[in-house]
């Protein structure tokens, strides 16, 4: 299960961009890197780091801020 730390590390990953860029404050399109590409791969990482649990969860696809997605996933119990 991942926490806060991870799951931001992961986003850092995805859009290719400095860990101090990245804080659950952030919404989309608050950076040139967070495009739809970027987006996908921020869902597509996620569904392989919970083993495919993450894309199941529904509406996943339309969070539009990091804390809006960190906290469907610890709903669903993926993140703690």
């Amino acid at each position: 299960m991942m926490d806060e730390k991870k799951f931001l590390q992961i986003i850092s990953k995805c859009l290719n961009i400095s860990k101090k860029k990245v804080s659950l404050k952030l919404k989309i399109g608050t950076l040139d890197e967070w495009d739809s590409l970027g987006h996908l791969t921020i869902l597509t990482t996620l569904d392989k780091e919970t083993k495919g649990k993450a894309g199941k969860l529904n509406d996943i696809a339309n969070f539009t801020s990091l804390s809006q997605l960190f906290n469907k996933l610890k709903k669903a119990k993926l993140a703690k």
